[in-house]
């Protein structure tokens, strides 16, 4: 049997959550992928199939852009934002990676069933719900990327949505195109 993930150590700010409820199915959902993801190491864990930077540092900077922007967001304008909300979106936002790829002989990945079947996030989302997370967390966790059907709706989805899209530009490039479109 696998070594169980410590959530706390992959992301310090997992601490700042107040609700002790939410930091227990936060566990339960990384404990659950973990437990059915054919890694044995994290660190393995690519960004993505064409980016083969490690998954951890790159969700390690997005939560961390997160609160540092929610820190912004509340001394200069007073904007409230919900930190559990948000740290627990953050965290939860690219878990269903080690369910959506498996590690290839001799390097690299390949998608795995659920990563060719379903949606980035669509798994973590899914098991989001059956521990109990509120829908809200969920809605931002299904929505974070631009590959998603949606654009997040609240702010706290806003926030994790763009910090991820930034840390993508860091670590492979930017791969935005912007074209204008007339509305009518």
């Amino acid at each position: 049997m696998k070594k169980a993930i410590d959530v706390a150590w992959m992301f310090p700010e997992f601490e700042l959550i107040r609700d002790r409820a939410l930091k227990d199915r936060i566990v339960a959902v990384w404990q659950e992928l973990w437990a059915a993801s054919e890694f044995t190491d994290i660190g393995d864990v690519p960004t993505s199939g064409s980016i083969p930077y490690p998954n951890l540092p790159h969700s390690r900077a997005v939560l961390s852009l997160c609160v540092r922007i929610a820190d912004v967001f509340e001394q200069v304008h007073g904007t409230k934002v919900d930190r559990d909300t948000l740290i627990a979106a953050a965290i939860l936002q690219d878990a269903s990676k080690v369910v959506e790829y498996r590690p290839r002989p001799g390097g690299g990945v390949d998608r795995t069933e659920i990563g060719q079947t379903y949606p980035h996030a669509y798994w973590a989302g899914m098991l989001a719900t059956k521990h109990g997370i509120a829908p809200a967390i969920v809605h931002i966790i299904l929505f974070h990327s631009p590959s998603a059907a949606k654009f997040p709706a609240s702010l706290e989805g806003k926030i994790i949505y763009y910090a991820d899209q930034l840390d993508v530009i860091a670590i492979s490039g930017d791969h935005w195109k912007k074209e204008s479109f007339i509305y009518r």
